[in-house]
């Protein structure tokens, strides 16, 4: 009873902030930013790679046949842009699994839920007075605290052993 109580109520407040949080201009404006922002991080990422990619096969330009130099170059200019774009990915891969692995070891509980479910509603519903204070998106600010409360969460389960008094 006491699970399906708490279900409910972890429920409403989620559809409660998800409504108010399409409903907040403010909120809507930085999340569009923050994925406009990560957007153009990628195609300069993207470009950087395919530059360098370029650059190394340049190698090709020594060979005379024309037909092996530009079978060179592409393979080149593939291999290198693969084994960068792909060695990123991985890398993107394994940060994330780290973070779950931290999230279900040390604070994978209802007060994690609370923790999200609060400070989402507290960066939707002072969204505009946030903006005033400080100049920061606010989904990077909500992706910050989870970061800061995650890393009290491992340093007070590390630091008082496996007790928890919470």
């Amino acid at each position: 009873m006491f699970q399906t109580t708490l279900f409910l109520l972890a429920w409403y407040s989620l559809t409660t902030t998800l409504f108010q949080a399409v409903q907040s201009d403010v909120f809507l404006s930085d999340c569009k930013s923050f994925f406009h922002d990560a957007a153009s991080f990628l195609q300069t990422f993207i470009g950087w790679t395919i530059d360098a990619g370029q650059s190394v096969a340049q190698i090709s330009t020594k060979i005379p046949n024309p037909f092996i130099a530009g079978m060179v170059y592409w393979l080149f200019l593939i291999l290198v842009v693969g084994i960068c774009v792909a060695g990123t990915g991985i890398l993107a891969i394994l940060i994330e699994i780290k973070v779950i692995e931290l999230y279900k070891k040390n604070c994978w509980d209802v007060i994690t839920l609370l923790m999200i479910l609060t400070s989402t509603a507290v960066i939707i519903y002072f969204g505009e007075a946030i903006k005033k204070a400080l100049s920061v998106n606010l989904l990077l600010l909500f992706v910050l605290s989870q970061g800061v409360y995650l890393g009290i969460r491992c340093y007070l389960k590390n630091r008082l052993g496996t007790k928890q008094y919470w």
